[in-house]
């Protein structure tokens, strides 16, 4: 549920007040089915959910629209630093729905969440290191077995490479973040401002 309510919360904070339906809409183009496992029914449900703990406002109309409350960006800002901050072992889905929203942070708090991201994907890829050669030298496994581990550290040193290369990234000036020259990015007649401004592009 956390990666749904990360992605309802933020994509209700972008557009609010909003309707469920535009809501709907708008998640979908993201492709959220593919990567979220978010269907497209329970995004109405996830909506009355929020709103039953508090975390969103209803607006009555014709549809119901609605609004994150105080308590709803509180647990906004801590799902989307946990998510960008602690891997979570085997389910990408939470790193993902945290970078559809990690420019609503500043710059410099994303760069040094990512740095923790990184120091314990380092700490994890030594321990399936370690694992492996548990496994060969004790023979208390499968041989095989240790092939589950070198997977999972060639998945940790992969993902470590790119939060190397999203770094540098951010550290050129792509995107922009909470409290830099015209954020924060919503869309212009459909299309979402790109990664980097070129030359003559509004800010």
């Amino acid at each position: 549920m956390s990666t749904t309510r990360l992605l309802l919360l933020g994509a209700v904070r972008i557009f609010q007040p909003v309707h469920g339906y535009l809501l709907r809409r708008e998640l979908l183009s993201w492709q959220v089915e593919d990567w979220a496992n978010v269907k497209p029914g329970s995004i109405y449900s996830g909506l009355r959910t929020l709103v039953s703990h508090g975390l969103l406002d209803e607006v009555p109309g014709d549809p119901v629209s609605y609004l994150l409350t105080a308590d709803g960006e509180v647990e906004f800002r801590r799902l989307l630093s946990a998510a960008l901050r602690e891997p979570e072992s085997g389910d990408a889905t939470r790193l993902l729905g945290g970078l559809c929203f990690m420019t609503a942070l500043p710059r410099s708090e994303v760069r040094e969440a990512l740095r923790a991201r990184a120091l314990v994907l380092q700490a994890m890829s030594s321990s399936a290191a370690a694992t492996v050669r548990s496994i060969e030298e004790s023979r208390l496994a499968p041989a095989p077995a240790a092939e589950l581990s070198r997977l999972i550290e060639h998945w940790l040193t992969g993902e470590r490479a790119w939060v190397e290369d999203l770094c540098g990234r951010l550290d050129a000036g792509h995107y922009r973040f909470a409290g830099e020259p015209g954020a924060p990015d919503v869309p212009v007649d459909g299309l979402w401002p790109p990664a980097a401004l070129g030359p003559g592009e509004p800010a």
